[in-house]
Parts: structure tokens; sequence; C-alpha cells
């Protein structure tokens, strides 16, 4: 028995009673509001999205209220007060059962729901099965569940949840219906957080807030666990020096002057800065993925100037911004960014993080030198660029040059420039003509097209468990292009792998080379032989006279 007591955390204390709770999710309540009422359900639902958005509140939101003996007849709201509610609301109803696929991921664990699928509910109209996290359940589990879930009782249904929603057998993704559920945007959860806040009587600063929101990449369960953090130091009132120190940051004001001062060019005063900032507690790799932050919402300002007047950015980020943007061209920016992405990559794997660090600072201050020496920059702080420039006019071939001085390291391949990519297939390929294996592996293998435009792309990346791909895909092709690259993930699944692609393209193949007359007496003769794949003669024939070359030379 619970003490009444007993401090209940805000993530759980807040959990939403109804759907019109839910945060960030309208289309999903407006899809339910109609369906739910109209009894048009379908027998398995499966719920996505990135941690913390609501997933598995959704799924007992949706099976109490299709068990729920007193809601409105045009509505799909749970009323709260039936048997079926009450007892959902203390995790006590028999007729839902839940199960955890991160623990149990066996098929003895799915042939026991299996064998419960078979007695009807006690209380409510439908026995509901939710399965959290149901991409870790092992390919047995999956082939054992295929045929219940395909054609369950009527009084059963399903509903799963998952993060991973890739690694789900296409088998079983088509016999559920479907919910994305977003990330939560900056100012939908600001404003959850300020109301929140207001009724825990805690006081908090807008900046704050901001940095919580940020820090929470659209989890509305970890924007509610750092505030619970936060005010759990019993402050008076909750400022952005407080979060700051919390989560092991720079302050973020700071982090501009380290890269003006960087882009002023004095060395000693931007080494000194960088130094204070690691004294006062800040984090080496803090540092550095804020400066990324910072660099990328300063591409923003220059893109669209709009952002500059964006509310829910702390007024002092959004001046400082703006002023640093005016000094730059996007080229400027691009390399900047080049230089300290690359330079975070490597601290990841690095020993002496402090004085790899200051490495990295020196590799930009060296960029923008006109003489190769770090002392006498080019002074970029007198440059006011209002407009757009070409973004060619510097030659990211120079990043070759910063590692040759600064670190004493070989120099990748040069650089080439104004190369024009017309379709993804061509974008694909330029990965395996500049020797990055693995990462042409991925794109070819584990990579679905959502759209293609030179220069912007949008892909489906559910199959990568690596939230830098798409910064260094769009790295390097940057650099063998000689223009900046857009690179952006989708959670839609239309589309299909190249390898995909390929794959059914030879099936095809095949299905017309069956129907060769000559193929077809070949086949005759063998009944047990197929046809694998095609090749072209041509390739074969091209082949050996390269051989028969090489030999004669030999």
């Amino acid at each position: 028995m619970n003490n009444s007591n007993e401090y209940i955390v805000l993530a759980r204390k807040y959990r939403p009673k109804k759907f019109i709770d839910l945060v960030g999710q309208e289309m999903l309540v407006e899809i339910l509001s109609n369906a739910i009422p109209n009894n048009r359900l379908a027998h398995a639902y499966i719920l996505t999205g990135v941690r913390g958005v609501g997933k598995t509140t959704t799924a007992r939101l949706i099976a109490m209220s299709l068990n729920c003996s007193e809601r409105e007849k045009n509505s799909c709201e749970p009323c709260g007060n039936c048997d079926s509610c009450k007892a959902s609301g203390v995790d006590s109803n028999l007729d839902v059962i839940e199960m955890d696929a991160a623990s149990n991921t066996g098929v003895d664990d799915v042939r026991e729901i299996i064998e419960n699928v078979k007695y009807k509910p006690i209380i409510g109209e439908y026995k509901i099965f939710i399965i959290d996290e149901v991409h870790m359940l092992s390919k047995n589990a999956f082939n054992a569940l295929l045929k219940t879930l395909e054609e369950p009782p009527e009084h059963v249904k399903f509903i799963f949840a998952t993060t991973e929603v890739k690694k789900i057998p296409i088998t079983i993704l088509s016999r559920c219906q479907r919910f994305d559920l977003h990330r939560i945007d900056n100012k939908n959860l600001s404003n959850y957080l300020q109301k929140i806040a207001t009724m825990e009587k805690i006081e908090i600063d807008n900046e704050a807030i901001s940095l919580i929101v940020r820090s929470a990449d659209g989890s509305i369960r970890d924007a509610l666990s750092l505030l619970d953090q936060a005010n759990s130091n019993n402050l008076t009132k909750i400022d952005l020096k407080s979060i700051t120190r919390m989560l092991g940051l720079a302050e973020r004001s700071k982090i501009f002057d380290l890269l003006d001062k960087i882009l002023t060019g004095n060395v000693t005063d931007s080494l000194n800065h960088y130094r204070n900032l690691y004294e006062l507690g800040a984090d080496v790799n803090m540092i550095f993925d804020d400066l990324l932050n910072v660099t990328h919402y300063i591409t923003q300002i220059k893109i669209s100037p709009n952002m500059k007047n964006d509310i829910y950015v702390p007024e002092t980020e959004r001046i400082k911004g703006a002023e640093i943007a005016s000094k730059l061209t996007l080229n400027d920016i691009s390399i900047i960014w080049q230089i300290l992405f690359k330079g975070f990559q490597e601290l990841q794997q690095g020993i002496h993080l402090f004085q790899h660090g200051e490495m990295i600072i020196l590799r930009i201050i060296y960029f923008f030198d006109d003489n190769n020496d770090p002392s006498k920059l080019k002074i970029i702080k007198n440059k006011n660029y209002d407009d757009n420039k070409d973004i060619n006019n510097t030659s990211i071939d120079n990043l070759d040059k910063i590692d040759n001085k600064v670190n004493k390291q070989e120099a990748p391949s040069s650089v080439k420039s104004n190369i024009s990519i017309s379709n993804y297939r061509e974008f694909v390929d330029m990965f395996f003509k500049n020797r990055e294996g693995l990462l042409h592996s991925k794109l070819y293998n584990d990579v679905s097209l959502v759209s293609f435009k030179e220069g912007e792309i949008v892909i489906n990346t559910e199959k990568i468990n690596d939230s830098s791909f798409n910064r260094t895909i769009a790295k390097l092709i940057s650099k063998w292009t000689g223009r900046i690259w857009s690179i952006n993930s989708s959670s839609n699944n239309l589309g299909k792998s190249l390898y995909e692609e390929d794959i059914i393209n030879q099936q095809k193949e095949i299905e017309i080379m069956k129907n060769n007359s000559f193929v077809k007496k070949i086949l005759f003769e063998f009944p047990e032989s197929k046809i694998h794949s095609i090749t072209d003669l041509g390739e074969i024939n091209n082949n050996e006279d390269i051989k028969e070359n090489k030999i004669k030379k030999e």
C-alpha cells in the first residue's frame, strides 16, 4: 500500500488521464475521437515515436476508453468513474494485460499471451494486451504471435508500443493500424512546463525553461524529469544559471562569446575563455556540442532572418546569434561547422580532451588566417553580410590543410567542387567512389529515400542507431561537391532502400527471363534449377579483357 505522503515524480503525477491531456498529439486524438465512438476499431494498434512522447500512456488511454462502460456516446474520453476505469487507474484491471518485451523477449512469453486470448474479459467489453518495446521480441516470438494477431477473437485487442518500428517484421506491421507520435515542439513543451510549474508553485525563469526544453529534445517525460531535478534543490527560484550547473553545461551566452572570440582571431583570448569554461565545470564534449548547436542556430538565422525573433529562444541568444550571423557568409558558417563536427567526432575517441579542444579552436583560427599564422587572423568581425552570397567563394579543400598544419596528420583525398548530383542513387554512389564503404553500405541497405532535391534530401534512418549519421554524411557530401547539403530525417516509411529496389527490379527481370524460349528449355531440362541473378555478358567480357591486359603487362 502506498504512503499518502510519498513523493510522486512529476512525470507520473501528471501522466494524462484523458486524451485531451495529451500534449502535441492533436492528429492522433482527432482520429481516435472519430473511430472509438463509431466503433470503427482495429484489432491491433501500433504506436511509434521517440522516447517520452506518450506511447505507453496513449496505449493505456485507448484500453481505458474501449472498456469504459459509462463513456459518452459521441466521445472517446473515458469517464474515470466506472469499475473498469477505476481499476485501470490503479493498474489492477484484469482485462488489461501489459508486457514489457524488453525483458520478456522469448516465444514462451508470447505463448502465455496466446493462451490468455481465449478467455473472455471480466469487467469490460474487451481483453486488451499492451506490449511495450515490442521490437525487442525475438523472431520466433513474432512468428508465434502472427496467426493470433491476424485473426484474433472479437473480444481481443492488441496495442503495441515501440521506438524502433523498423525492427518489427512487415508481416506484423501489415496487420496493425499505425500511429506515429511526434516530438513535442518547443512552443507546446514550453507552455506545458509553465503550466506544471504554476500548479506546483515552482518559480522558474523563462530562460531556464528554454534550456530544459532544448535539453529534452521533444520528450515531455525528459522535460518533466529535468524540471523535477531542478526543483529538488529547494531553490527559491530556478534560474538559467542553476539549470546550466545542473546539466554540466557552459552558460549559453558564454558559448556565443567563445565563438565570437575565435572569429576575431585572438588566440590568447579564445583559449583563456575556453579554459575558464572548463574550470567552471563545463564538460569538454558539452562545450563543443553547444558550439555545434550555436553554429546551427546562426545558420538558421542566416537562412531565415525571422528566427532572430523566435520568443522561445532567450533574448540574449537571439541578439548574439544575429550579431555573429551578420559577420559571416553561409560558406564561412559551413566551414566552421565542418571543423567543429570533425573535432567533436575526434573527441569521442580522445583521451586528452581539454588539450584536444584547444587544437580544435586553433584549427578554426588557422583556417581564416591570411598568412597561415594564427596570431594574424583575417578579421571577420569587420565583415557585414546582409545577403546570402555565393557559398562557393572559399574552397572547402582548405580543411585538409588545417589538419596538416595543426594536427600534423595526412590529409584525406582532395576536394572536388561544383559536382552535380541529380538523383539519390548518384548521391549514394559518391560515398562508394570516395571509399566510405561503411557509410555507403548503410545508405544503400538501411536508408530509404523520402524526397530528393539537389542540396536537400529527406531520408528515413530508423534502421540506423546513430544520432550523428545525418551530420556525418552532410559534412562529407558538402566537402566532395563544394556546396552545402541539408540532410533531414523523416518517419515516413513509404519508400524503399536502394537494396530493396534492386531486389524488386531483379525479380522483375527474372520473371521476364523465365518467358524466354531458350531459358524455358533449360528450366524444362533441369527442373530443380532456379534463376538467382542476371548478368550482362558485356560486363563479363570487359572483366576478362582487363585481366588479360594485366597478365600481358606483367
